[in-house]
Formats: structure tokens, C-alpha cells, sequence
């Protein structure tokens, strides 16, 4: 499918609904001291049109292929991140719409460096606490423990 997806089609009524699916390619780029790749990415798309503009809602699924902070092995992040938006002029930078036509891989450009965690640890390398250590809990606090339920 074109990576160009055109939010407010002539003769469309007020409460259209439309849907899109977009595959599409994003390019390596580098964040927090690592080389990231992306693959697999699509994108779910659906358009509202209301009667001062558009209502977006949109869904981005990708992988993100890094390398672990701790042994630099390569891992593979699975994404999922989206947006629903009310879209009342035919420019918006944050979602990457230019003369009411959506750019799905400039939203993912934009979008991705903000859900990559700063820190990524390949399964089984997470830091790991000894069986019998419990969190201690300032004394002031005591009076909340039961609070939502049980103690577990």
C-alpha cells in the first residue's frame, strides 16, 4: 500500500468511516549510545471525518532490532505505540500530516525515539534480587499496606 494515506477525500460525509493498512520501511538510525534497525513495520489507520476536520486513529506495530546494555548480544524489541487525534487543520507536524495527507513512516520517525527504553536488557540479564530480600517499606507508610487488598 502507497505509505501516503489521504485523511479528507472529496464527498465524504460527516461521520465516514475509513480504515487503511500500511506496510512500510523506517531507517536505522542511532539513540541512547545504540544502532536500531526496524523491521516488520505496519501500520492500522482509521479516519473519522467530522464536520470541522478529521479524527485520527492510528496504530503503529513494528520490531526494533538493538543490542542488550549488558552483554551486547542483539535483541528484538516488539513496538506497538498510536495515536487518536483530532485533526482540524490540513498541517500537522507532531503527526506527520501535510495538506491533509498522513506520512505513516515520518509518523514512525517522529514517534519511535520516544518508545525505545533507554535501558535494554536481552531476556534472563535483568538485575536480580536474592530469594529471601524484601523490599523494605518506610515505617510511615505501614498504615496503607492493606490498602488494595491483601498482603501478598
Amino acid at each position: 500500500m502507497n505509505e501516503l494515506i489521504f485523511l479528507k477525500r472529496p464527498g465524504t460525509d460527516v461521520g465516514e468511516q475509513r480504515e487503511y493498512r500500511a506496510t512500510f520501511e523506517v531507517e536505522p538510525f542511532d539513540l541512547h549510545g545504540r544502532h536500531h534497525e526496524v523491521t516488520d513495520a505496519e501500520a492500522e489507520v482509521t479516519v473519522t471525518r467530522l464536520s470541522d476536520g478529521v479524527h485520527l486513529d492510528l496504530e503503529v506495530r513494528a520490531t526494533v532490532r538493538t543490542t542488550c546494555d549488558r552483554t551486547l548480544q542483539p535483541v528484538e524489541l516488539p513496538m506497538r505505540f498510536g495515536d487518536s487525534e483530532f485533526v482540524s487543520r490540513p498541517n500537522d507536524e507532531e503527526l506527520a500530516v501535510q495538506d491533509w495527507m498522513l506520512d505513516v513512516p515520518g509518523y514512525a520517525r517522529r514517534a519511535l525515539p520516544t518508545e525505545i527504553p533507554m535501558q535494554v536488557f536481552a531476556p534472563g540479564t535483568e538485575p536480580v534480587r536474592p530469594a529471601g530480600e524484601e523490599e523494605e517499606v518506610d515505617p510511615r507508610w505501614s498504615g496503607l499496606r492493606g490498602l488494595f487488598g491483601p498482603e501478598r
